[in-house]
């Protein structure tokens, strides 16, 4: 399969990369790889070629249609995707005992107080390992985003109708730094941990606006 072929999204997310091989995952094997809004499978595709068992979830039924394509190349199996809300699914999905959580780009979508509970779920259903690698990525509120639309929270907004990011109506939740290591810790018991500020320029219709997200990277449970 060559990158033309790959349906959606043709490339993980860098920073998600960066922690793969800076945490030497390349050298481990027979992993249980657990992604929330996993998409296409873009970013799973990487522990799946390093022979690891994947497992991703989207509410987007095209986009995990796409995954199925995309994985269904390599001709083999340890690959599984669910379409469902990650709020919803979390209630049901139970003894994953997963080594590897990642939860790259889909927090900010739901509510703080939803993301709670997720976790709480996760935990609570069996699904994660003992002292196992994890990474995150949400939206800071140094965003271009933060303070368009309709406050209906604090700190959470609901995006324009006509949102040049294609976002519509979406609701998005921004945290700050203090925020986001808080919750980790409390529900996931987060340590040896790394954060990074991403910030940078980004052209979306026309318009040249900041991107800021707070990536996460530690040991949890």
């Amino acid at each position: 399969m060559n990158i033309v072929q790959i349906k959606g999204n043709k490339y993980p997310d860098e920073y998600f990369v960066k922690f793969f091989f800076k945490n030497m995952l390349q050298e481990k094997k027979n992993l249980k790889v657990l992604e929330f809004g996993c998409g296409n499978g873009s970013n799973l595709m990487l522990p799946y070629a390093y022979g690891n068992e994947v497992i991703g979830v989207d509410c987007n039924a095209q986009l995990i249609r796409d995954a199925n394509f995309n994985f269904n190349f390599f001709k083999g199996s340890g690959f599984t995707f669910y379409t469902q809300d990650m709020r919803s699914i979390a209630k049901t999905l139970r003894n994953l005992q997963a080594d590897l959580f990642i939860l790259p780009s889909v927090i900010y979508y739901i509510s703080q107080e939803d993301f709670i509970v997720f976790l709480k779920n996760i935990i609570q259903n069996n699904n994660l390992n003992k002292n196992i690698p994890f990474y995150i990525r949400v939206r800071s509120t140094k965003d271009f985003r933060y303070g368009l639309g309709t406050e209906i929270a604090p700190n959470r907004y609901q995006m324009p109708i006509q949102s040049m990011t294609g976002e519509s109506s979406a609701e998005i939740e921004f945290y700050t730094e203090s925020e986001i290591i808080a919750i980790l810790k409390s529900e996931l018991n987060l340590r040896e941990y790394k954060i990074f500020h991403l910030d940078n320029q980004n052209e979306h219709n026309g318009y040249i606006v900041l991107n800021s997200d707070i990536v996460v990277w530690g040991t949890i449970n």
